[in-house]
């Protein structure tokens, strides 16, 4: 459907008459003749389409910068906000992120060289750690067949080593690189507000909980990482919801006291959000060294965790750690609010408790903080959909018992599950090799995997029993062996 958009590209203010459902990959290439970001994969894999998006932070206090797969961003989630291509980074010449790739070899054909400069442009950009390690992690999302890899990675350790001094506030730091070339001045100068959108619905550009539902049964999108992927070229006339452009549906809070506190997290919290929480890392401490196993950092600042459960897979990550948190859903709509627990949200393979026009809303977790741990086997160690994964949360009391014993499992069946035989197994027990070998006989019990590419039913059933053993010894170092474990 053709809307009014008003944002900012490259700097300049643009307003323009757009398919709001459009690829923004295709709008760049097509219509603004940007052809620097390249058509690759066209399921946000390869990175060749990468550019910065610009939008509002967690808090509303402020503009933050990502990196974002253009092939799974609608042209009207730019509504407001602003967008820079390689063009835009390149308008005064080379840039040092450029000119470092260039120096270490680590363009060939070149196709994928727009995509890695804005990669290494975003990890200077944006906030966090200066070292080599990030610098690295920054172009994990981004494929090269010609270089093998090693000159991209020593462009960018050179590159961390070189703005290793870096400010840490964000004007001051974008003002730096603005002064070494990083990105040209007059672009910098336009990077620290967002133009005010064209649709009447404001910054969400979406009708309210509760309103009219989606023209033609247009869905409600969050990041679009899902469903782009299965809808590579939606057929005109959509009128899609944008969950996760509405800064209404994007926070995460702590509700109530005591026994009883919550942290929220609204349906726009995105999955970089939630690693990044203080709330959630208080909940589960450590949490956040599992974020590299999820997806690549330019999908995970645009998918949100409630997309990543209404898609309903069975080996969802997010799920995963979710219902190993306890985690309950609000469900909204034209009809009003409920509240389920997620275990009860799926009912049959891609079949969820979601009707009509409801979104889930609001993800619930209990606020008591909890030993956590996350385990996921899959061909490769980054950047792949799991064969199984598995969570297991739990408390220790004082006497040295576990208590509020949580297992989860995807992979296994044709649903994310809750083990609850496996956790009884654990309920109440002192940790012991004996309390974790019968879980893991319960847990291999009360699955049924089947046999597809990524594995035989056999083999997810072994691989979840050893994957519990992984559990056992990470939350209890020292206190038994994988030998006595598996034995």
């Amino acid at each position: 459907m053709l809307k009014s958009l008003r944002f900012r590209l490259n700097g300049k203010l643009v307003e323009i008459e757009g398919r709001e459902e459009q690829p923004v990959l295709d709008w760049l290439r097509e219509e603004a003749g940007l052809t620097g970001t390249r058509e690759g994969c066209r399921e946000g894999d390869c990175g060749a389409c990468l550019a910065l998006l610009g939008r509002r932070n967690l808090e509303g206090t402020g503009i933050e910068w990502v990196s974002a797969a253009t092939c799974l961003l609608a042209l009207g989630e730019l509504d407001g906000r602003a967008l820079v291509t390689v063009e835009g980074l390149a308008g005064e010449g080379p840039t040092p992120v450029m000119k470092a790739l260039h120096v270490e070899n680590a363009s060939q054909c070149g196709f994928c060289s727009p995509g890695v400069a804005v990669a290494l442009s975003h990890f200077l950009l944006a906030e966090g750690p200066r070292d080599e390690a990030a610098a690295v992690a920054s172009v994990e999302g981004n494929l090269c067949r010609c270089t093998g890899y090693a000159s991209i990675g020593r462009a960018a350790r050179a590159l961390s080593s070189d703005f290793s001094g870096l400010p840490l506030d964000f004007p001051t730091r974008l003002a730096a690189l603005a002064a070494r070339g990083v990105i040209p001045p007059a672009l910098a100068a336009t990077m620290q507000d967002l133009p005010e959108p064209a649709s009447a619905g404001g910054p969400g550009g979406s009708p309210p909980l509760g309103g009219s539902p989606p023209l033609g049964g247009s869905p409600p999108l969050g990041g679009g990482t899902d469903w782009y992927v299965r809808n590579t070229d939606p057929a005109p006339g959509l009128s899609p919801r944008f969950v996760g452009r509405d800064p209404e549906l994007r926070f995460i809070e702590t509700r109530g006291s005591g026994e009883g506190a919550t942290v929220a997290l609204g349906a726009g919290v995105t999955v970089a959000d939630f690693f990044a929480s203080k709330a959630v890392r208080a909940i589960a401490p450590g949490i956040e060294r599992f974020e590299v196993l999820v997806a690549s950092p330019h999908i995970r600042a645009r998918a949100t965790l409630a997309g990543n459960v209404a898609n309903a897979s069975p080996v969802a990550d997010l799920t995963a750690m979710l219902l190993a948190l306890d985690a309950r859903l609000v469900l909204s709509g034209a009809s009003g609010a409920r509240e389920l627990p997620l275990a009860d949200f799926f009912l049959g393979y891609k079949k969820t408790a979601l009707d009509g026009d409801a979104i889930i809303e609001t993800i619930l977790l209990p606020a008591a903080p909890r030993a956590f741990s996350f385990e996921k086997a899959a061909r490769r160690e980054r950047l792949d959909i799991a064969a199984v994964n598995t969570a297991l949360s739990l408390a220790v009391d004082s006497g040295g018992a576990m208590r509020g014993v949580i297992v989860s499992a995807g992979g296994v069946g044709p649903v994310p599950l809750r083990l609850r035989k496996a956790a009884a197994a654990l309920e109440g027990r002192k940790p012991s090799v004996a309390a974790f070998r019968e879980a893991m006989l319960a847990a291999r019990d009360e699955v049924a995997p089947i046999s597809d590419v990524r594995g035989s039913a056999e083999f997810r059933k072994r691989v979840l029993g050893r994957l519990l053993a992984a559990h056992a010894l990470r939350l209890f170092p020292g206190a038994f062996t994988a030998e006595e474990l598996l034995a």
